[in-house]
């Protein structure tokens, strides 16, 4: 804790091809734990790269959901919560989202430099945290037997798709419009009167 190192990756894909294969023993290592705040985006941005990541994860946003399924997970809210703690909000980096919104290579190499070194050491810390948390809840085989591998699956998920069979629906889509239709003109008969349902 305290302590995080930032390397900026060139924007030339072949340059940035080469500085993140560095880290590759790291991250494909199936004995180092992988610790972050949703795991699943960082898992999906490496396989860009041809990097498959390996090994135990704690991603403190899925910690966070399971011990307090009802609050919010983002590292924000958790590090102003748990750590009292006001992070540097990446709305402040590159605006709020839109059209508008810039990109972090539009920011200033040491803000980003900040930015980054904060997230990693407040997620390290939030971590720290949460694993007591789960193991005073007696949730240690919950979450890393069965949710944190789900990290995992959703990435693969996402990665290839899933297969829809668009003819079963298509059919759906009629039985439902169908069902919506007449549900519809029982709430108009029970009224007594036409009006948008919808509104």
């Amino acid at each position: 804790e305290g302590e995080a190192f930032y390397v900026p990756i060139s924007e030339n894909r072949e340059e940035a091809q080469k500085q993140v294969d560095i880290f590759r023993p790291f991250f494909e290592n199936d004995r180092i734990e992988k610790i972050g705040q949703n795991l699943k985006y960082d898992i999906l941005s490496l396989r860009h790269y041809g990097i498959s990541v390996k090994g135990k994860l704690f991603d403190t946003m899925i910690a966070h959901y399971l011990l307090n399924p009802e609050l919010r997970h983002g590292m924000d809210y958790m590090a102003e919560t748990y750590l009292k703690y006001k992070t540097i909000h990446i709305e402040e980096l590159i605006g709020p989202k839109g059209k508008n919104q810039k990109s972090m290579r539009d920011v200033d190499k040491q803000v980003v430099c900040d930015y980054a070194a904060e997230d990693a050491d407040i997620t390290l810390k939030l971590k720290n945290m949460l694993e007591e948390e789960i193991r005073q809840n007696n949730f240690d085989y919950l979450f890393y037997e069965v949710e944190s591998p789900l990290v995992y699956v959703l990435a693969d998920m996402e990665w290839t798709g899933v297969r829809l069979d668009l003819d079963a629906l298509a059919q759906l889509s009629e039985e439902f419009t169908a069902e919506l239709q007449q549900v519809e003109a029982e709430i108009i008969a029970m009224a007594g009167e036409e009006f948008n349902v919808n509104s």
